[in-house]
């Protein structure tokens, strides 16, 4: 439990490396949810991006996506003003208001947007687009093939389900009791493992109707993202859906030097150039 709880510590400590967010970005001014946006020339796909258990707004990935030359909402769902300060329990519903907005504006396509998630990020994003056909694409590092309990910050306690649906919780693989385990990789394959929660817990990917880039690293010390990705574009592919995953066996979480949450310095940095040059050619294509 001890190693659990420091890599748990790490993970949720991303957002402590993060750098200064971009000066084109400003905080959007509504009482309906909580982000920063950054426009761009000509009339593209609004990008909603989402973080992962770092919580608040996700300021570098967001970055990242506006130095493309995109549209970007880097959008809080938990862990800001006025938001949960936790990711336990968050309404779907939450999603609506900006994917709406992002919609609406005169400097973005009206006819859907392109979402964007890591880590706990990449498991909404899919849930969200499984959800709703205006989302016209999904790019998600580190994915999750199924929904996941929440994360509390003390993880003596037992979480309930990530997300909610008309406030009730979604069907959830919860964290397996009773195993041995070493690290939170252990957690997470121990806990898939559980196949009546699992099952239950599917992500319909097989109803996105966007693309799907999925990318994952081979040394993820968080979950297996890349059984996960495989498992996801299984679905999206025998219904016919466009699924693509990009694996980098020697990179870790979230394909970062920067975070460097499993994987080699090398398998990092190269994973990082590589899937960034991808997520360039993804987003091309779709506008």
């Amino acid at each position: 439990m001890k190693k659990i709880l420091v890599a748990a510590a790490a993970y949720a400590a991303v957002s402590m490396a993060v750098p200064a967010q971009a000066s084109d970005f400003n905080s959007v001014q509504t009482d309906q949810f909580v982000a920063d946006f950054a426009p761009t020339e000509g009339k593209k796909y609004g990008v909603l991006v989402l973080g992962g258990s770092e919580g608040g707004k996700p300021k570098d990935l967001a970055t990242k996506i506006s130095d493309m030359g995109y549209p970007v909402l880097s959008l809080a769902y938990f862990k800001e003003e006025g938001l949960p300060q936790e990711l336990n329990e968050i309404p779907l519903e939450y999603f609506d208001a900006p994917k709406d907005w992002l919609q609406a504006r005169a400097d973005t396509k009206d006819d859907g947007v392109i979402i964007v998630g890591w880590s706990k990020g990449a498991e909404l994003s899919l849930l969200l687009a499984s959800r709703d056909p205006s989302y016209k694409g999904v790019m998600a590092i580190a994915p999750s093939s199924v929904v996941w309990a929440g994360i509390l910050k003390d993880w003596t306690k037992i979480p309930s389900s990530s997300w909610t649906v008309g406030g009730e919780p979604m069907a959830h693989v919860p964290f397996a009791q009773g195993v041995q385990i070493n690290s939170l990789v252990d957690l997470y394959e121990a806990s898939l493992k559980q196949e009546t929660f699992a099952e239950k817990a599917v992500i319909p990917a097989e109803n996105i109707r966007g693309s799907v880039l999925l990318m994952s690293g081979g040394m993820d010390e968080i979950w297996p993202a890349g059984m996960m990705a495989d498992d996801v574009c299984k679905r999206m592919e025998a219904a016919g859906g466009s699924c693509s995953h990009a694996h980098y066996p020697d990179a870790g979480h979230l394909l970062n030097p920067d975070y460097p949450i499993g994987g080699t310095d090398e398998g990092n940095k190269k994973a990082g150039v590589d899937s960034t040059a991808k997520m360039k050619a993804f987003l091309k294509k779709l506008n």
